[in-house]
């Protein structure tokens, strides 16, 4: 759907074949653990120009008691109409099953891909975070959506910046009076490391807006992609006497192979993108999960973690993208910039009331 729409557009890429309908599926780990997904396509002539997802998160529901209901998978043409019917259905079964309002896109929750993107459009998307047209915001705002969060994306241009000389010296302050270990994960032991991924996720971002706990399934049903793509030595774990405190992980951008193979034909894709992964040098990663325990927390951990991904990265790898990043999470952002991030493309998250 989403190639069919936006192909001609230059900083369009295909997503990994098969990868929407995973989310799709009854068997998915979203349906057997957090609620339901009612997908619409809209046709014109037979012809797809639309779709999107009604999404009911019993989770978010019930951790926040609210009546929530979501929206996600959406991709339109450039026509307000086609927009306002696929919203209309939607938002029809979200109030047939009691919710107040709807907010989105979430695809198909604040744990994966999220956001309308607002700004640079020219730029392509980086592994893990959602491109779309320019026309899309103006899309939502015509069928009375409202923004409600920005994230952020900012760059850090390794590739042109010496190793940050501040964060070092605060790293060195630490480590000579703290108890203090990185390590990286055991790509052989993945399901062991992903359960401390997953505690220390969920203990770092419980305070995030929107949060839901992440589960078990769903880490697990990402753990084929990740050894697939995972460069290792990116992958840190910090632990503080003898404690797991904090987590890291940066990704190689895997979009930079889904690029090359825009042209190839669909039948194709598939073994193309398997010779690419063995051909090919990806220069670029993102920054995916940055966060320390509560605990251990206004110590530098998040300092150290930073700083030690920036040098691993640095020898292997020409940018970085950080995020995305809630516009609250200040201390993340003061890092980056620390760091050498640079502001460079943002997101909004959109809701609206549902009316009788």
């Amino acid at each position: 759907m989403a190639e069919s729409l936006h192909k001609t557009d230059p900083a369009f890429i295909p997503p990994f074949p098969g990868s929407v309908a995973k989310y799709l599926s009854p068997k998915s780990a979203f349906h057997l653990r957090h609620g339901t997904i009612v997908p619409f396509v809209a046709l014109r002539e037979g012809r797809p120009v639309g779709r999107i997802a009604a999404i009911i998160n019993q989770t978010h529901n019930e951790r926040y008691a609210d009546r929530t209901g979501f929206f996600g998978f959406f991709e339109c043409e450039n026509d307000p109409a086609t927009a306002d019917a696929l919203f209309r259905k939607a938002e029809e079964v979200l109030r047939e099953a009691g919710m107040d309002c709807v907010r989105g896109p979430y695809n198909p929750s604040i744990n994966d891909d999220c956001g309308v993107l607002v700004e640079r459009f020219d730029l392509p998307p980086v592994i893990g975070l959602t491109w779309n047209p320019a026309y899309y915001p103006s899309l939502l705002e015509g069928t009375g959506f409202a923004s409600v969060r920005t994230l952020f994306g900012m760059n850090l241009p390794m590739y042109r910046l010496p190793q940050p000389a501040r964060l070092a010296r605060i790293v060195e302050r630490i480590a000579s009076r703290s108890k203090l270990r990185i390590r990286t994960m055991d790509i052989s032991r993945l399901p062991e490391e992903l359960k401390i991924v997953r505690e220390v996720y969920n203990a770092t971002l419980e305070r995030n807006w929107g949060f839901i706990p992440i589960s078990m399934e769903d880490l697990l049903g990402a753990a084929d992609d990740i050894r697939a793509i995972a460069d290792p030595r990116l992958l840190l774990i910090a632990e503080m006497d003898g404690k797991d405190a904090g987590v890291a992980i940066t990704l190689p951008n895997f979009n930079e192979i889904l690029a090359k193979v825009k042209a190839t034909p669909h039948w194709l894709r598939l073994p193309h993108i398997f010779f690419l992964m063995k051909t090919q040098k990806i220069r670029n990663v993102r920054q995916t999960v940055l966060g320390v325990v509560p605990g251990c927390r206004d110590r530098g951990l998040h300092a150290w973690l930073i700083h030690e991904q920036f040098v691993r990265a640095q020898e292997r790898y020409a940018n970085a993208t950080l995020g995305w990043l809630e516009d609250t999470n200040v201390e993340i952002i003061k890092n980056c910039e620390i760091v050498g991030g640079e502001p460079e493309r943002s997101w909004r998250i959109y809701e609206k009331p549902l009316g009788k």
